[in-house]
């Protein structure tokens, strides 16, 4: 449930309306009134502070969408799947499945850990998916044209070479879930780092954690064989 200060957006006749601003365009939104005794007057919308407006639930739903031509989305969006951006998110304003196309060349070197199940699709051209699986470094290649889907909690790092473009499907995050962050040694696959945080904004929690690692040589120099990492 969200709620909105709807007083700006008073309709006397309608129990429903539509909200235009972009964010919203492909969202129907229902307005329901508690309790019922109260009515739809102006008095009550605007006699009540805001932080009473709980009384007021928007209860949204996400419109049925036309299909459309995917190859055509990827080729109107080929100059953002790459660095710095490198992603672009297909469907937005949906409850259960992040889908995005992703492309390359990344560079980073961390492990990410995901409390759910990711699935791949490589669409142009092949990527290597590391995996730590037993404590141990392995690689998954994943060539143009096959899927996969990786199990929920396995630490992984895709390494995608320039011009390759792949599908990668994975849930939105449930309340309390963490994903994770690790490093592991390049030549021994000892376990150098991990952080893990409750992401709610990847843009701006993501950066420190890259920084503490990178800048802290105790960190990236590993304790079994002494083999510092390198950017």
């Amino acid at each position: 449930m969200t709620i909105y200060d709807l007083r700006p957006f008073y309709v006397p006749q309608a129990l429903k309306i539509k909200l235009e601003p972009h964010e919203y365009e492909n969202l129907i939104t229902e307005i329901v009134l508690k309790p019922p005794g109260k009515t739809l007057q102006p008095e009550f919308f605007f006699s009540i502070p805001i932080f009473e407006f709980i009384l007021i639930q928007i209860h949204q739903k996400m419109a049925v969408a036309k299909p459309f031509n995917f190859k055509k989305w990827i080729d109107d969006n080929r100059h953002l799947l790459k660095p710095p951006v490198g992603n672009q998110q297909v469907y937005k304003g949906n409850d259960d499945f992040i889908v995005m196309v992703v492309g390359g060349p990344n560079s980073r070197k961390d492990y990410h850990y995901d409390e759910g199940e990711e699935f791949f699709y490589q669409l142009e051209g092949d990527i290597i998916l590391k995996i730590i699986e037993d404590g141990k470094p392995k690689d998954i290649e994943i060539k143009e044209g096959e899927i996969f889907l990786l199990p929920a909690k396995v630490p992984h790092s895709p390494r995608r070479p320039a011009n390759t473009i792949g599908l990668v499907m994975e849930r939105y995050r449930r309340p309390g879930e963490k994903d994770g962050f690790l490093w592991h040694c390049e030549n021994c696959g000892e376990k150098l780092h991990e952080e893990y945080v409750e992401l709610t904004d990847i843009v701006t929690q993501l950066p420190p954690i890259m920084e503490r690692f990178w800048s802290n040589m105790d960190l990236r120099t590993c304790k079994s064989c002494g083999t510092v990492m390198e950017k």
